[in-house]
């Protein structure tokens, strides 16, 4: 698999790429966001501003098309990554709407605090109630008006956070548990109710390892001034 302005990035698994950079993926104008893998494409509202390879979306605006239904590639129980490249001129103050990913694995922003969500089910686990929801979402302080890479990610068991190319929360929160609402939560993007900038989302149905997230993250860095 290769795209066009992501030559460097790690494609074993990718079953979401959205890249406003690239032509193929948004072609300057309309309400689709298409997904360069071809799982599923993500509608925008009207409203979207677009220049120079960002996407900025002003409201509750984005989800993906396949209503109920999310593709089966993206309904793994154990692993996922999910990344993003994201601006936030004017943070919202409120909780907890949606920068990216469903209810139960995504990023939410309140004020300058930047939460990662991520909840498990319980299924016959000794020491759980079967079918009983758990959740953590750590938070980190992140700057208004510039980009930030974002990675949340379950990988053999843990549960793992990197910003920045940094890692910032590697836990065994949920070790034995399975994701909740893998298999029928929606996926979204800036539910904020704000002007949010996007560069591009991503999902993968396993863990990536550090390097692949450095790789990522390096191949990119430069295109968003960081």
């Amino acid at each position: 698999m290769a795209f066009h302005n992501n030559p460097k990035i790690a494609t074993d698994g990718l079953v979401c790429c959205l890249d406003a950079n690239d032509a193929q993926s948004y072609p300057g104008s309309g309400n689709d966001w298409f997904d360069l893998t071809g799982n599923d494409d993500f509608t925008i509202t009207s409203g979207s501003s677009f220049s120079n390879g960002v996407l900025t979306l002003p409201d509750i605006n984005a989800g993906n098309d396949s209503g109920s239904s999310p593709p089966s590639a993206w309904r793994g129980t154990t692993d996922c990554t999910i990344d993003t490249w994201y601006n936030m001129t004017t943070p919202f103050g409120s909780c907890c709407d949606t920068i990216f990913g469903r209810y139960d694995f995504r990023f939410f922003q309140i004020g300058t605090s930047l939460y990662t969500m991520i909840s498990f089910e319980a299924n016959n686990t000794p020491g759980y109630t079967d079918g009983a929801r758990y959740y953590q979402h750590p938070s980190y302080t992140i700057s208004s008006g510039v980009w930030h890479h974002l990675v949340g990610m379950r990988r053999a068991g843990r549960y793992i956070i990197w910003i920045d190319g940094v890692e910032k929360y590697n836990g065994d929160f949920g070790t034995s548990l399975s994701l909740y609402g893998a298999t029928n939560e929606n996926w979204y993007i800036n539910t904020n109710r704000h002007n949010a900038k996007y560069g591009v989302c991503r999902i993968w149905n396993r863990g990536l390892s550090d390097d692949e997230i450095l790789q990522n993250f390096n191949a990119q860095r430069n295109r968003f001034g960081i």
